[in-house]
């Protein structure tokens, strides 16, 4: 038995089903288009401390006008200027040591640190060739070293320590959304 099809049945079958693709890729459209505060609170919502992740990446004025490739980038740069300043930092730190435990915890962190630096940015060299995976691996091994000095007894770098563990984190749920 055949089934007969007008032609006006046949747009009521295809025009909702045309006009509901339009629209719904007219909205992963907008939503991949969306840039500022917007992105940042539904980027940052997404990871492990977003009061941390919002905080940062506002700090940055270049925020409000990225898209998530962008602030994943500032996330990144904003992490290397933060670790390279307290590299800085532990290495005052450490010849300014008055005892052995006390210069051997220090050295531990700078160490952990100076590493850091060179990591980072191999971190933003892939990610300029795309290779959002291997940045985001690195930040990885960023943030084991942030958690090794941590572990240290370096009592002038926990609050630079905890804001970096914490950022980083974040920064590896941010990169993942990149590929």
């Amino acid at each position: 038995m055949a089934m007969k099809v007008g032609v006006s049945d046949l747009c009521h079958l295809v025009i909702p089903v045309v006009l509901s693709l339009l629209l719904s890729s007219h909205y992963f459209a907008k939503a991949d288009n969306e840039i500022g505060k917007p992105l940042i609170i539904k980027t940052c919502t997404q990871t492990k401390f977003p009061d941390v992740c919002t905080s940062v990446l506002e700090s940055d004025p270049r925020s409000s006008s990225a898209n998530l490739t962008g602030l994943s980038r500032i996330g990144l740069e904003l992490t290397a200027t933060k670790v390279n300043e307290t590299t800085a930092e532990a290495y005052k730190l450490l010849i300014n040591a008055t005892e052995y435990y006390q210069w051997s915890m220090r050295s531990a962190c700078f160490y952990e640190y100076n590493s850091s630096v060179h990591q980072i940015y191999k971190g933003l060299e892939y990610f300029d060739q795309r290779k959002y995976h291997k940045a985001n691996e690195v930040v990885f091994l960023v943030n084991g070293d942030i958690h090794t000095c941590s572990t240290r007894d370096v009592p002038e770098l926990t609050g630079t320590n905890t804001l970096l563990s914490k950022f980083t984190a974040d920064l590896q749920t941010i990169l993942h959304q990149l590929h």
